[in-house]
């Protein structure tokens, strides 16, 4: 997936809904003729499975899921499937251990015949200091372990420490598999991107314009950053989240989505725009067209 964009706010919802969009064929429609080329599709597994013995996921739940997987799949779409806030096993691995790998031992089974266009992401943003050590490294080598009984030449994205982070790439290292790709996220400066966004208990400020040379002079070592680290590591890299808050002025969140994107473009690095119709839109669910500005700052 090289221009992909995630499907955020719907399927990581306590509830496909609760937080105001549902996934439908006619965004799957848009999404390929645009000309992305797959989806990142987070899902809040946790919350849909069981506490104990077998840790089941509801079958209408993973019912639902594999809708939208084969919907995107048979429109040539590739699909990122990635586990998605699960805050209890960042906050105590441990403990959540047999449940997170049984949760992805289902996974994989009831996936383990689609196409190899389907990806698994297993967990995303790894953080807080429960992941001290070489964790997170023990967990995700027992996750692919996990995947690769049922799915033994998938592709398997994994992503480092302090929520994914570029810096979190530093001192860490996937599992050694061939069919590994490393991922990251990018919204940085965190107050520029942030700047109003209600879910934080003190949303950012950013008192100026973006977009001066200084700005993007920093967009564009972080890209040649990420691609130094690609280098010296020899793992396929990927650019899993970036984009910007809809409470900042339009013409703000294109500039920065655009430079992004070139940015990381030039130095090789494929990407998935965060979000399409959530609180990072690039889609306008009430229009039920794609925000001119933003479209255009992702694809020309």
């Amino acid at each position: 997936m090289r221009r992909g964009i995630n499907l955020g706010n719907a399927l990581e919802a306590p509830n496909e809904g609760d937080w105001g969009y549902r996934i439908a064929d006619a965004h799957l429609d848009a999404i390929s003729d645009a000309g992305f080329d797959g989806i990142r599709l987070p899902v809040r597994w946790d919350a849909h499975a069981d506490n104990g013995p077998l840790y089941r996921i509801a079958p209408s739940f993973i019912a639902r899921v594999a809708d939208v997987v084969n919907g995107a799949l048979s429109r040539g779409l590739k699909v990122q499937l990635d586990l998605h806030h699960y805050e209890a096993l960042n906050a105590a691995p441990e403990a959540e251990r047999a449940r997170y790998l049984a949760i992805w031992s289902q996974i994989a089974d009831h996936f383990a015949d689609a196409p190899a266009a389907l990806i698994f992401e297993p967990l995303n943003e790894p953080n807080g200091p429960a992941w001290g050590g070489r964790m997170l490294e023990r967990l995700q080598a027992d996750v692919t372990a996990i995947i690769r009984a049922s799915n033994p030449t998938r592709l398997i994205v994994h992503g480092g420490p302090n929520w994914n982070s570029l810096d979190g790439l530093r001192g860490w290292r996937p599992p050694d598999d061939a069919n590994v790709a490393a991922t990251f996220h990018y919204y940085e400066p965190h107050d520029f991107t942030h700047q109003g966004a209600e879910w934080l208990a003190e949303p950012p400020r950013f008192d100026r314009a973006w977009g001066g040379r200084g700005d993007v002079a920093i967009i564009e070592r972080h890209a040649m950053d990420a691609a130094a680290w690609t280098r010296s590591e020899n793992v396929p890299l990927q650019l899993g989240e970036f984009g910007v808050n809809a409470r900042v002025p339009l013409a703000q969140r294109a500039a920065w989505t655009r430079a992004v994107r070139e940015a990381f473009t030039r130095e090789g690095i494929a990407w998935c725009a965060w979000d399409f119709a959530g609180a990072f839109p690039v889609w306008g669910r009430d229009a039920r067209r794609w925000i001119e500005e933003m479209r255009a700052a992702l694809l020309d």
